[in-house]
């Protein structure tokens, strides 16, 4: 890798020696069809394929391998009269509910016998001269050119963007195929990386998911534990509690030094198990409205995700969206109860209970219901917590390696798609 001397141009710096077009002036466009989900299928085997444009936004990453990727079919009795899409074609999405409108997949991968055509919300670009395999799907998925699409983005609940205004944007890339072909390896390897540890970081979670189900149903038991289990109803051994919040929030919003923790659940990740601090905080005048909660405390989404358990590792106030658990320090260890209460047994239970309802929720008296199976001694469920969270750390680990390659891997776009590193 060399650095490189820079000309300047309406995009900003780029190399000497790199090409400055418009896309209008390097592709031609090929005909989408507006076929919505309903008319797609995945059992015919031999028609003609969809590319869907939800799929582009959050299926596909920034090309899409026709030899390996599974694509719906346009159902038989649906006539269109498509332009098939070649190796090499662009298909961007035109449409959003936010700024990821205009994210693109490069075509590869398609047999000659392949019939594929792009759907609805769709554009696609054909490009006019040779580009190397997946140069252009990296280049136009780059923070670089995604934001000469800013100014023509339309719309605000739903963001949309025209064939005409993409046609006015410009890219710059290396004239050089060689050099186009290094950059996609290089970013092509890196992809290879995050989507091993992926399936790495999938693989333990099922592991730990079948490693739950045994140890938490007592079908198999750790060496030394021989007592038997019992089933208990949770509501007779803890204190559950509604959070609450006072209104308008925004008027006990503070940033002052004796401010209270304010707990959202924009404050937690999926697969987080501690919440460690929150974004806001609100003045202490607002705890009388308000439900105070403390680090050790086990706190329940009750909506949306229900039934999805953290562990407080800071003092704090909930609102009305959580469901406090508390004093269970005599009958239940702490690790080994976050495990329980998210157990494929336990969550069977909240769908059941809270199944009256249209719109199901979680509220004290249906968790104060459930019948829990747990170890009478302490001791097994410590031993059995421990196994699990030895998992679960394992799992973090991972995927804080992996947020470190996206991190590496977005640096690396940024340089060698603006020409700031060269591969040549």
């Amino acid at each position: 890798m060399i650095e490189t001397k820079f000309k300047n141009t309406e995009l900003g710096p780029i190399p000497e020696d790199w090409e400055e077009a418009l896309i209008g002036d390097t592709f031609t466009y090929k005909r989408n069809n507006t076929l919505s989900r309903d008319n797609l299928n995945y059992n015919d085997f031999c028609g003609i394929k969809n590319v869907h444009y939800g799929d582009v936004l959050i299926k596909f990453g920034s090309f899409i391998d026709a030899s390996k990727e599974t694509l719906p079919f346009i159902n038989r009795e649906i006539k269109i009269n498509p332009d098939y899409l070649s190796n090499g074609d662009i298909v961007v999405a035109d449409t959003a509910e936010d700024e990821t409108v205009g994210k693109t997949s490069e075509i590869v991968g398609i047999n000659p016998s392949d019939k594929i055509v792009s759907g609805l919300h769709t554009i696609v670009l054909s490009p006019q001269e040779p580009f190397a395999p997946k140069f252009l799907g990296y280049l136009m998925n780059g923070f670089h050119y995604h934001r000469t699409l800013m100014p023509h983005m339309q719309g605000t609940k739903v963001i949309s963007i025209t064939k005409k205004a993409i046609g006015s944007t410009t890219i710059c890339y290396p004239k050089a195929l060689e050099e186009q072909a290094r950059i996609a390896e290089a970013l092509t390897d890196m992809d290879a990386l995050i989507a091993e540890l992926t399936a790495l970081i999938e693989k333990k979670r099922s592991v730990l998911k079948g490693t739950m189900q045994e140890l938490l149903s007592a079908r198999l038991r750790l060496p030394g534990f021989s007592v038997p289990w019992e089933e208990v109803k949770l509501g007779d051994f803890v204190s559950i509690v509604r959070g609450g919040s006072p209104r308008p929030i925004e008027a006990y919003l503070t940033t002052r030094p004796d401010g209270l923790n304010w707990i959202k659940i924009g404050d937690t990740r999926v697969g987080d198990k501690y919440i460690t601090h929150t974004a806001e905080r609100i003045i202490p005048e607002g705890l009388s409205s308000t439900r105070q909660v403390h680090k050790g405390d086990l706190i329940l989404s009750n909506s949306m995700s229900f039934g999805r358990p953290y562990i407080l590792a800071i003092d704090g106030c909930i609102h009305d969206g959580w469901l406090a658990i508390s004093e269970y320090g005599e009958s239940f260890d702490t690790d080994f109860f976050y495990y329980l209460l998210q157990s494929e047994d336990t969550v069977k239970q909240y769908k059941m209970l809270a199944a009256g309802s249209g719109v199901l929720n979680l509220n004290k008296a249906i968790v104060g219901d459930l019948l829990v199976f747990k170890p009478k001694s302490i001791q097994e469920q410590g031993a059995i917590a421990e196994i699990l969270s030895d998992m679960d750390a394992e799992i973090v680990e991972l995927e804080a390696k992996r947020e470190k390659y996206k991190a590496v891997r977005q640096g690396m776009m940024q340089q060698l798609l603006t020409g700031k590193i060269r591969l040549i």
